[in-house]
């Protein structure tokens, strides 16, 4: 688990070096889609049956939740806001759009436990927004509400996935795939705009390149994917969750040293009330969790 924490940070520290350098977001997306989907193709052609099966609705929030539209939003924002509001916006308040999407569509009930907890998240985004607010930074605002579209994005992405019952390396292959076809596509047609097909290949910055390859292809979209499963499998689901709360406190400890983005007073207040809210929230202290997450519906 602590390697995955690791590497969910790192992929929060290469949005943000790739927000300062001369790569845009759709350079970024190419060193994130494009390596998964290669090592996960044949998985992904064996297993075109069951992704068949699944729901075209279901398929399409994946896609949109943690494939090329999330990753652009995340890494829109990044070029606004800091490496700490960033991870505590975007995966700190996911519990919030997580059980928010259970009660509207699943009609799932929150228990006081959760309740206290999502109401320490809801502080922390309001601790986030006031700070904006308050040094009238429209881009710090816009990185904010940037980064809270990307949570939910990301929340939809994981209400869909459990309840489409297709294994994790199947999702990461088949979302790389289709995000790889969209993002060379639109490069293609000049829709979106790219460092990389703009400049001759003598002049790429290669060693930037192979640090966000080694953080966004390898890091976060294999190895994550295979230490993440196995966290589970140790420890459960309940205690994965909780330690997953920590990734926004470890990459602002990383950002610190290496883009001397130290947040404010308010800053860690916001940031702690997120952790701890998002920890209470995974019902790490309860013995059993009836949450939606643990009980997908089935579909025909």
């Amino acid at each position: 688990m602590f390697a995955t924490l690791l590497l969910w940070s790192g992929f929060f520290l290469s949005l943000r070096s790739g927000a300062h350098s001369d790569l845009t977001p759709a350079d970024i997306a190419i060193t994130r889609f494009l390596i998964p989907c290669l090592v996960l193709l044949p998985l992904v052609i064996k297993s075109f049956n069951k992704i068949s099966a699944v729901p075209k609705r279901y398929l399409t929030g994946m896609f949109i939740g943690s494939g090329l539209p999330y990753l652009l939003i995340a890494g829109t924002g990044m070029q606004y806001a800091p490496v700490s509001d960033g991870s505590a916006l975007i995966p700190g308040t996911l519990p919030l759009f997580v059980s928010a999407i259970a009660v509207i569509m699943f009609k799932q009930p929150l228990s006081h436990h959760r309740i206290a907890g999502l109401s320490l998240v809801v502080s922390g985004i309001f601790a986030f927004l006031y700070q904006s607010l308050s040094h009238l930074d429209q881009g710090l605002l816009q990185g904010h509400l940037l980064f809270l579209v990307g949570s939910i994005m990301w929340a939809t992405f994981t209400i869909c996935a459990r309840v489409s019952n297709l294994s994790p390396m199947v999702a990461a292959g088949f979302i790389s795939l289709i995000s790889s076809a969209f993002l060379l596509a639109l490069i293609a047609k000049g829709i979106l705009p790219s460092y990389l097909a703009s400049t001759p290949i003598s002049q790429w910055p290669w060693q930037e390149l192979i640090g966000h390859i080694t953080l966004q292809g390898i890091g976060a979209g294999l190895i994550a994917s295979f230490t993440y499963l196995k966290a589970i499998s140790v420890l459960g689901a309940e205690r994965t969750a909780a330690f997953g709360a920590a990734t926004p406190a470890i990459a602002t400890l990383l950002a610190i040293p290496v883009f001397g983005e130290e947040p404010s007073l308010l800053g860690w207040a916001a940031l702690f009330l997120v952790c701890i809210g998002s920890l209470i929230a995974s019902n790490i202290f309860m013995k059993q969790d009836t949450s939606l997450l643990y009980q997908p519906p089935k579909f025909k």
